[in-house]
């Protein structure tokens, strides 16, 4: 995923480089609400991350690198405000940061599709069987059924009441994604993995919140959302259809107060190879298909 990312983005790097890379940037997301040694390591990675790109950005600049001008390292570089200035470095670098981080944050989805793969293994055959409307719908239970956050924290601007509760200014509020995601009030059987739920789903953008609530220019919600359907897309088929693999026995638990959550052992696989394919060939008259 890191690498994936900044091939897209046209941030150049070594591939000695990745898995440090990679290590730092999921530090930033793994460590957003934990304390002490955690919450400094994430803290320390993002200021060297950001170090890195804004000298890239700055070499961009002063024309010591030259890159496309199609992708997202130099449309940010080059970007202005609305009178008509450069953003700074530090500004610019968060930016590409912004890019990078949540692209290798979608590993933790993946960790949770390997995991449903695994707890349901019924599900299998049929994403063997079945079209794509089928992986869609499926990715949508993954995400419906397991946490990526299991919830978001916020501190109240100012005093309002909402369905007759009182908020008050600074307090410490909680917004329950997953028990939002899990409420027998909104979806049938929550805690069952199903699918086929989301057949013909016309649910409310506040009641399946995954990656936020509402919409994405009012609300507070992912506006990477659809490119995380996309990739979990192709990753679920690779898994499926590309390879076979063994999951050996490790700690498959995941916590309902960690944030982000992800199985304890990170999914460890083993025996991975290519998966056989039969091709199949059909003679019509003289031509073959």
């Amino acid at each position: 995923m890191c690498r994936t990312a900044c091939q897209w983005a046209g941030v150049p790097i070594q591939e000695g480089k990745v898995r440090e890379l990679t290590k730092d940037l999921g530090a930033m997301f793994e460590s957003p609400a934990a304390i002490g040694p955690n919450h400094w390591l994430g803290r320390n990675t993002r200021n060297r991350v950001g170090k890195w790109i804004g000298e890239l950005i700055d070499e961009v600049r002063n024309g010591n690198m030259n890159v496309p001008t199609n992708i997202i390292l130099y449309r940010f570089t080059q970007y202005r405000d609305l009178e008509g200035n450069l953003l700074d470095t530090n500004t610019a670098a968060v930016e590409v940061i912004n890019i990078l981080r949540p692209i290798v944050a979608i590993a933790i989805f993946i960790n949770f599709i390997m995991l449903s793969l695994h707890h349901f293994p019924e599900e299998k055959g049929k994403l063997k069987s079945r079209d794509e409307e089928y992986a869609q719908i499926f990715i949508q239970e993954v995400r419906r059924f397991y946490p990526f956050f299991p919830f978001v924290t916020a501190l109240v601007k100012k005093d309002f009441t909402w369905n007759n509760y009182k908020f008050e200014e600074g307090t410490l509020t909680l917004l329950d994604l997953y028990g939002t995601n899990h409420d027998p009030k909104i979806w049938n059987n929550p805690d069952i993995f199903n699918p086929d739920r989301f057949t013909k789903w016309e649910g409310s953008p506040f009641s399946f919140i995954p990656q936020g609530g509402g919409d994405y220019f009012m609300g507070h919600r992912c506006a990477g959302e659809w490119v995380t359907l996309e990739v979990m897309k192709v990753s679920l088929d690779y898994l499926v259809n590309r390879i076979e693999y063994e999951i050996p026995d490790q700690d498959l638990n995941f916590s309902m107060v960690d944030i982000p959550s992800i199985p304890h052992s990170k999914i460890v696989i083993k025996n991975v190879v290519t998966a056989k394919v039969t091709w199949l060939f059909l003679t019509f008259g003289e031509g073959a298909l």
